[in-house]
């Protein structure tokens, strides 16, 4: 039988996915210097959803994310979308995986792992939209940021869910089963 989704939760969900909003469109206003590198804040969000409601709660407010900031900013089904909906797809992915079959990884390990595959889909999708394989020479750059990103982002994750009193506050309980 499947468990209702209270007030509480319902509410937390749509916190959620108004965070994931506002650091998404935030981030696409901070200039780097660095054509195409973000911090993945976002992904904080997404990851804490994967801990706190599984699978498919936390798909649904990543693939809502990219569609609903895309918009936003204007780039919806232009080159930048599809770079974002690939990595965001793949990032996704590649964290629940960590998550759910290699215990191992703190939230640390799974965000590095979201964050390198994040850049490698949007360097594939590149490499589609240009026709030339010359853009994996920028892969080593993004990678790199991927480490220090996804590094920063994990140890804020890992921060918020130790802290217990957060998940009681929103009426939410660690998923440990099968989602």
């Amino acid at each position: 039988m499947k468990k209702k989704i209270t007030i509480k939760q319902l509410t937390l969900l749509a916190m959620l996915l108004s965070l994931a909003l506002v650091l998404s469109i935030a981030e696409s206003f901070i200039p780097f210097g660095i054509p195409g590198l973000k911090l993945g804040l976002a992904n904080m969000v997404i990851l804490l959803a994967i801990h706190y409601f599984g699978f498919w709660i936390a798909l649904g407010i990543d693939v809502l994310r990219v569609i609903i900031s895309s918009i936003a900013v204007g780039t919806f089904f232009a080159m930048g979308f599809w770079m974002s909906f690939a990595g965001a797809t793949l990032s996704f992915f590649t964290m629940y995986i960590f998550y759910r079959w290699f215990k191992i990884f703190t939230p640390v390990g799974t965000s590095v792992a979201g964050a390198y595959t994040h850049a490698l889909a949007q360097i594939l999708v590149g490499v589609f939209y240009l026709g030339s394989w010359g853009v994996f020479y920028y892969f080593p750059v993004m990678a790199i940021a991927s480490l220090i990103t996804g590094t920063f982002n994990g140890f804020i994750v890992e921060m918020i869910l130790r802290n217990k009193y957060l998940a009681t506050a929103a009426g939410v309980a660690r998923k440990e089963s099968a989602s």
